[in-house]
């Protein structure tokens, strides 16, 4: 029968035909077990650990579901389950991950293999409606699920903001960054640009997994946020890169405002478990004449030029286009040990929501205001003199 075109269109057909599946299993007798089981309605690779899964998760685009034993020589199901997630390619940290179980496989690994993504168990021996049942099912949920992150990568191809940071993206770099320059030109004023990128990121990701990485970004967009003025445009323009226009800022300014940025990024502090750890970045930035005549692009690949000569220097480094007596770029390196937060910082890193960066040195800080708080106390005749005893006292105990 014909649509009606006027009722509105019709669903779209999706046709999903010999879906892919991954059997990881060191076992011969278990992956022929279950390619016999799935032969008439999926195409099943198999391998015979997770080294080897592992190979093929990244290079065979088309895999849907992976089939995974827990114990397993040279790579074991957790680790594969682990690089899976971790994975900073969509594709593959979306894809479904149905654990292999025995009886010898207690509550306990189990509820490990939960809490690392597992999508599903199936227990030997094999039930064939069971595996069917649950390769069918997940095969169309990848199906989906990729459809979906291709519609949302394409919206997001057109808008002008980064989804995970709510910053400016690339694309908005793109067409607002010469706009920005050719009005400072036009009104003879400055304007500065600054690009940092965290330090050995893709390293980071490997480390502590792709949800602790997003938090990190999350915290490095407040603090950028929290340091820059409102006419200043802030962008994240790759996974760990990020791009700061500052027009009308001269170069006190734009370093002042630069080297704020670098220390609180080194500065913050990121929970791990029962531990703890920091990051550090490396910058370059860039103060520009307006009345220069230089494009954006040149001013960008300036800055850019100057953020890789950080990188290669070792990282956690801002590098300034300003000339110093010597004829050379001004370096600011900062070194690994933990400064003290400024009273500066700290009001920066309160407005950014990091309340825990600053709770972690309130001793110190709470010592530099007490004199500025009694001040103010005697000469506006506040009456707080027996909360500022207890003050006193209190923080001599801490000392």
């Amino acid at each position: 029968m014909a649509s009606n075109p006027e009722s509105g269109p019709e669903m779209e057909h999706i046709t999903l035909n010999n879906p892919k599946v991954l059997v990881v299993d060191d076992s011969k007798i278990t992956r022929l077990s279950i390619s016999r089981i799935l032969a008439d309605d999926f195409n099943v690779v198999e391998a015979e650990d997770g080294a080897r899964g592992w190979n093929v998760v990244n290079e065979d685009e088309d895999i849907q579901v992976v089939f995974v034993d827990l114990m397993m020589p040279t790579k074991n199901g957790f680790e594969l389950l682990r690089d899976i997630r971790n994975s900073s390619n969509s594709r593959v940290s979306q894809i479904p991950v149905i654990i292999i179980t025995s009886h010898e496989d207690d509550e306990k690994m189990k509820r490990h293999a939960m809490m690392l993504g597992a999508s599903d168990f199936i227990s030997k021996p094999f039930d064939s409606i069971q595996i069917k049942a649950r390769a069918n099912s997940y095969a169309w949920y990848h199906h989906a699920n990729r459809k979906l992150e291709n519609a949302r990568m394409m919206l997001e191809e057109k808008s002008t903001i980064d989804t995970l940071t709510g910053m400016a993206n690339p694309r908005y770099l793109k067409e607002h960054g010469p706009e920005l320059l050719a009005f400072a030109a036009r009104q003879g004023t400055d304007i500065a640009v600054l690009r940092l990128d965290i330090d050995k990121f893709d390293l980071v990701v490997q480390k502590v997994g792709r949800q602790v990485t997003d938090k990190i970004l999350l915290n490095v967009s407040k603090i950028i946020r929290a340091s820059v003025r409102k006419e200043d445009g802030v962008a994240r323009i790759g996974s760990a890169k990020f791009a700061i226009i500052m027009p009308g800022a001269d170069s006190e300014l734009a370093r002042s405002m630069a080297e704020r940025i670098h220390a609180l990024i080194r500065k913050s502090v990121y929970k791990l478990g029962q531990g703890r750890f920091r990051i550090t970045a490396s910058a370059g930035l860039v103060t520009n004449n307006g009345d220069e005549g230089k494009a954006f692009e040149e001013v960008i690949t300036q800055a850019e030029e100057m953020l890789n000569q950080a990188i290669r220097g070792g990282g956690n480094t801002l590098i300034v286009d300003e000339i110093n007596d010597d004829n050379e770029k001004a370096v600011f390196q900062q070194e690994q040990k933990v400064e003290p937060l400024t009273l500066e910082e700290a009001l920066v890193l309160l407005k950014a929501g990091q309340s825990e960066k600053v709770r972690v040195q309130i001793t110190p800080l709470m010592i530099k205001l007490y004199p500025l708080l009694f001040y103010g106390n005697t000469y506006l005749n506040l009456g707080l003199d027996e909360s500022l005893g207890k003050m006193k006292q209190e923080l001599k105990k801490q000392m």
